[in-house]
């Protein structure tokens, strides 16, 4: 989505702007989806998990599903909705929805990934190493976002049902986001 020099000047502008690129993020998202859908951005979120000083020195992602809901594009408002997205990841989900029934299955769910690799403790060659980022093939009725971040730029995967609906709507997102965080990233809202 955007290269080492569009990140540095998309992050630049976070920075002015007060937030997280994450943040910033979220909120061309937002921008997207009110614009599009008419509706404020709701999705599954992995938050981190483990905190306490025992998980320091452990290898691994912790983390946990939240629920993020963004229905202010301002990039302040996204950056409170996160923190209330790694609020509600604190809980422990399988005893709050135990009274009802267990965790809900609904159809259709929008799922946002964000890794910045970054903020790794140690530096990977990405590109030397050529990594890949492999999911398995399953039949899906929902929407998997996956953003990665490096020294390269920002990165993004998409899984999503092979309908002619997704195929359009879908499609029309990700065209709509990527428009966006590439103005954003040259100086433009």
């Amino acid at each position: 989505m955007l290269d080492a020099d569009a990140l540095a000047a998309y992050s630049e502008r976070a920075r002015q702007e007060g937030v997280s690129t994450l943040a910033l993020t979220i909120s061309a998202m937002t921008s997207t989806t009110r614009d599009l859908a008419g509706t404020a951005l709701r999705a599954v979120f992995p938050v981190h998990s483990r905190y306490e000083q025992r998980w320091h020195d452990s290898v691994g992602w912790f983390i946990t599903n939240s629920v993020l809901e963004s229905g202010d594009p301002d990039p302040s408002a996204c950056a409170a909705a996160l923190k209330e997205a790694a609020r509600l990841g604190s809980h422990p989900l399988a005893e709050l929805m135990t009274p009802w029934g267990g965790m809900p299955e609904a159809p259709g769910m929008l799922a946002v990934s964000w890794l910045d690799m970054r903020r790794l403790p140690v530096t990977i060659d990405n590109q030397g190493l050529e990594a890949q980022y492999i999911s398995a093939g399953i039949r899906t009725d929902g929407v998997m976002l996956w953003f990665v971040t490096d020294t390269s730029g920002i990165h993004l995967r998409c899984r999503y049902p092979d309908t002619p609906e997704a195929r359009q709507s879908v499609g029309a997102w990700l065209d709509d986001l990527v428009a966006r965080m590439r103005r954003s990233s040259a100086g433009g809202g």
